[in-house]
């Protein structure tokens, strides 16, 4: 009797013990899954207006949830500017997502780049070909799989061409100043949009992706008509002098 006791005993104490050892174990998963959690980022709904993204549906382009370009109207000075059909695409998510107002790329549905990747990801040594190759890359199950083309990555940080918030008027003045666009004449600027590899991916970008509001072919035209007018921005009489060399006087005439 005393002996089954015993074996009951110690059977009880087993059983104390192992309930002792899973609890421990299911509060560290609960602490390290919330550490994770916390590492990677906010979920997609909180980084953007908390609304839940949609899958897409059939060819449809993808929805644009997050207002990430906010400015003020246009003026119709503005709108009626060599600038503005310009202005219309880079602004649009296959430019701004690109070209943000802090060190974040933006994303079309959730509102900022996940898992936290910023400038400071790739002066840490993550680089954007970790994830974004010269192509897309389509995920099983998935429409959408990280996008790619050549030289995939944000502006350098000493220039980083911010065109999110940015008004008509400020990004046409910030877009031909050399000191703000990588030492860029306007005809450089013309080239940059006409063969780019990665400026031209915007057009095809793959999957349910928007597009921008007009053919590149159309885009080129725009821009080369603004480049032809000397960059003139809203508000402007005449072309600046973008060069820095001094203008030649105007002939007189003799009395």
């Amino acid at each position: 009797m005393a002996t089954a006791r015993r074996i009951g005993t110690i059977a009880l104490t087993v059983v104390e013990w192992l309930g002792v050892v899973i609890f421990v174990l299911v509060g560290i998963g609960i602490i390290v899954g919330g550490i994770m959690l916390a590492w990677v980022g906010d979920p997609p709904e909180r980084l953007g207006n908390g609304q839940p993204s949609a899958a897409p549906e059939g060819d449809a382009p993808e929805p644009v949830i997050v207002a990430n370009h906010q400015v003020p109207p246009a003026s119709a000075e503005e709108s009626a500017s060599l600038f503005a059909p310009v202005y219309e695409v880079l602004v649009s998510p296959r430019c701004l997502n690109c070209h943000p107002a802090g060190d974040r790329p933006l994303s079309d549905r959730e509102g900022a780049h996940a898992m936290n990747v910023s400038r400071q990801s790739f002066e840490s040594g993550l680089q954007c070909s970790t994830c974004h190759a010269e192509h897309n890359t389509e995920l099983p199950g998935s429409p959408l799989g990280p996008p790619g083309a050549p030289h995939w990555q944000l502006p350098p940080k000493e220039t980083p061409m911010v065109f999110q918030h940015r008004t008509l008027t400020a990004l046409c003045t910030q877009l031909r100043d050399p000191a703000q666009n990588g030492e860029r004449t306007l005809a450089d600027l013309l080239e940059h949009v006409k063969k780019d590899a990665l400026v031209l991916w915007g057009w095809k970008p793959g999957g349910n992706r928007a597009t921008p509001p007009m053919t590149h072919e159309a885009f080129v035209q725009s821009f080369g008509a603004w480049v032809d007018a000397g960059g003139i921005c809203p508000g402007e009489a005449v072309a600046p002098n973008l060069t820095g060399e001094p203008e030649a006087p105007e002939p007189t005439t003799g009395q």
